[in-house]
């Protein structure tokens, strides 16, 4: 079965909703995509999404910029109707998700 249209959009923003950095995760076999950045600059500059710009994280040999939602209500209830958005038919069946709770 082909992945459907948006499915790394999906499990991206899933994450990101959970507070976990998509960056700590392999692109290629947590979301199925080849860049997660990629899919953050999506999010930012097409849907709208905020992230923290000032946050900072230390990897095993040099700091970087770890992909984080601002937390407040208007981004959050945005980071919601996406995910609605992106959980079609098609990805649902795709990623065998069967109950409500498999989402967050």
């Amino acid at each position: 079965m082909k992945k459907p249209p948006f499915t790394s959009h999906y499990l991206v923003l899933v994450d990101l909703i959970k507070g976990i950095d998509p960056r700590v995760k392999s692109s290629k076999i947590d979301y199925l995509c080849s860049r997660v950045e990629n899919i953050k600059n999506h999010f930012k500059t097409k849907d709208g999404l905020r992230f923290d710009e000032n946050a900072k994280a230390w990897g095993k040999y040099a700091p970087f910029k770890p992909y984080i939602l601002i937390d407040n209500e208007e981004n959050m209830e945005l980071a919601h109707i996406l995910l609605r958005r992106y959980k079609t038919e098609k990805v649902v069946k795709f990623l065998g998700i069967t109950h409500l709770e498999d989402e967050i």
